[in-house]
């Protein structure tokens, strides 16, 4: 008798598992809930007291979802009469980054390869090459958003989209579909409830039709993700879905207009470093060693005013030296002045214009074969406003055949939003300042910048760029002379390090060029080591109390930098800056761009 309850027991286990593989609905709870949609679909927030409530319109007559290919957005759109109007925020995010919104004067602008495009906010006038007037509202303002018409971005973007009116208990949708991605379509074969997430016990959704066209978006054992044409997007169980084939669009692309000016080989640029007028008098000094070189950067321009104004010490004659020399002139723009300009200038459409027309009018002034924008107090709050700085003086080098480089931190979780790939589009090459590892202010001793750092730049670089052959690595031609002094015997200056093992002390460095650190460690009557780990040589001597430390820049490290640069097939080297370098480098340099 127990023998046979366990074997019933024991059947009934095995049928029951069999039937939940097999996606039986036998024995199945099942919620028969319904989703809140508008909930759901993003139109909700949460008040201070943490209650959802629904997004309101006065510039709309309605609010919409937006079903984008993989989700719904986050922001809500508006719809005006029969128009669909999407934020801003959600075009950027998903459809094409070049569309802008001027908050300070209430623009909105779309740039392409060639062309500016202004419209107010509100009105039904595109500014271009010429004026025109369209048959609906551009844009909507309301509660710090933007609004844009789905027409104005069809007149630009190659996609599609339609809006579901909303029926029941369901708000209006826009739906878009604007990538050229292959996707799985499958056809349900029975009337199925479509839920939030993969599980009977999930709210129902909607409930979709037998012989209904889906999208997967995501694909998993049980359950797929798709999305219906209607904008309809959740969890549909596999055994209620046949395999249709896939399907995939033709949207056309304007990126062939992206041109670039590029030399016939490889770049080696040097920064030239200039304080003053007279330093402009050094050319044939610093250069008189320099075979190999190519391109050379003079730090001549400054944004120095919040209306786009910049300082200058360009000279004709040495351009024209360079020119004679076989040397291009690409003249260095930076913002060091003062960081709060760099906001005030580049967030203003007037302000950032005049910056630009005084790029090219000194371009123009001083036969420069390029310019070098080296602007280095961009933060995320202003990322958008300096990629369209970038995109309407791209247009103005492409225009004057000039070549426009780019100076770009090593990536990091801080500049992901510099958007090296959109920069590349805009830019002919792209400049990795592939140093600066440890700088004064670490809390350690080490490198300016290892040929692990190096290495990973680069690829993070080309990584983020899609295109090696226009970027150019930044390498140093000076190093950091490291003196570490106990505590005791400091008078406080660096940083202060505690060691609990080794005692307390004070860690200080200086920058100095390659003759420099030679004479240092020969005078301290020391020889360099190879260091494995950073791939550099190293020395260290003791003077008093002090340990100095040195990871050297010479001929060992530019040309492991040098291959580095051929072994990832860049576009380039470039060499922070001419005059630390010793006269011999130049010898390791040159056979590079024979």
């Amino acid at each position: 008798m127990k023998r046979n309850i366990r074997y019933a027991l024991l059947m009934l286990i095995i049928i029951t598992t069999v039937l939940l593989e097999t996606g039986c609905d036998l024995f199945i709870k099942t919620n028969d809930g319904k989703v809140d949609k508008s909930w759901y679909m993003g139109l909700t927030y949460q008040n201070d007291g943490g209650e959802d409530q629904p997004y309101t319109t006065n510039a709309g007559d309605r609010v919409a979802a937006v079903a984008l290919e993989n989700g719904y957005s986050e922001e809500p759109a508006l719809i005006k009469g029969d128009e669909g109007f999407v934020n801003i925020k959600t075009i950027k995010e998903n459809i094409d980054d070049r569309f802008y919104w001027d908050k300070n004067e209430n623009l909105v602008l779309f740039t392409n390869a060639t062309t500016v495009y202004e419209t107010k906010v509100g009105e039904s006038t595109i500014n271009g090459p010429e004026t025109e007037e369209v048959d609906y509202v551009i844009s909507l303002e309301e509660n710090g958003n933007c609004y844009v018409n789905m027409k104005f971005i069809m007149k630009f973007i190659d996609m599609d989209y339609h809006i579901t009116e909303k029926e029941d208990d369901a708000p209006d949708i826009i739906c878009m579909t604007y990538s050229n991605d292959e996707k799985t379509a499958m056809v349900t074969n029975d009337d199925i409830e479509m839920r939030t997430k993969g599980d009977y016990q999930n709210l129902i959704v909607t409930t979709v039709e037998e012989d209904t066209e889906v999208v997967v978006i995501e694909t998993g054992k049980n359950w797929n993700k798709v999305r219906t044409d209607n904008g309809y997007i959740g969890y549909i169980p596999v055994k209620k879905l046949d395999d249709e084939g896939t399907v995939s669009a033709d949207y056309a692309s304007d990126k062939d207009q992206y041109t670039h000016v590029l030399l016939d080989g490889k770049v080696s640029l040097a920064w030239n470093q200039v304080y003053n007028q007279t330093a402009n008098n050094n050319l044939d000094v610093l250069t008189e060693n320099a075979t190999g070189l190519n391109v050379i950067s003079p730090t001549w321009f400054s944004l120095t005013d919040k209306k786009g104004n910049l300082s200058s010490l360009a000279d004709l004659d040495y351009v024209e030296k360079a020119h004679e020399k076989g040397l291009q002139v690409w003249a260095l723009i930076n913002d060091f002045e003062n960081k709060n300009l760099t906001k005030k200038v580049l967030t203003s459409t007037e302000t950032r214009r005049r910056l630009v027309s005084n790029i090219m009018y000194f371009v123009d002034s001083y036969d420069l074969d390029g310019i070098n924008i080296d602007f280095e107090y961009i933060n995320v709050d202003i990322g958008d406003s300096y990629l369209q700085f970038l995109r309407e003086l791209s247009i103005e080098c492409r225009k004057a055949q000039k070549v426009l480089s780019i100076d770009n931190y090593v990536p990091s979780e801080w500049t992901e939003f510099y958007d090296r790939e959109q920069q590349a589009l805009l830019a002919d090459y792209i400049i990795v300042m592939n140093y600066d590892e440890h700088t004064s202010g670490s809390a350690e001793a080490g490198s300016v910048s290892s040929m692990s750092y190096a290495e990973q730049g680069i690829k993070d670089t080309i990584a983020e760029t899609k295109d090696a052959s226009r970027v150019i690595n930044g390498m140093p031609f000076y190093t950091r002379v490291w003196c570490e002094t106990p505590e005791a015997s400091s008078d406080g200056t660096g940083v202060f390090v505690e060691d609990a093992a080794n005692g307390n002390y004070y860690l200080s460095s200086q920058a100095v060029g390659m003759n420099t650190a030679k004479k240092l460690y020969e005078d301290a009557g020391v020889k360099p080591t190879l260091d494995e780990q950073t791939g550099q040589n190293f020395v260290t001597y003791a003077e008093g109390d002090s340990t100095y430390m040195i990871w050297l820049e010479d001929e060992t490290s530019v040309k492991a930098r040098l291959e580095l640069m051929n072994q990832y097939e860049l576009g380039g080297a470039a060499y922070w800056a001419l005059g630390q370098e010793s006269d011999d480098i130049w010898q390791v340099i040159a056979p590079y761009f024979e």
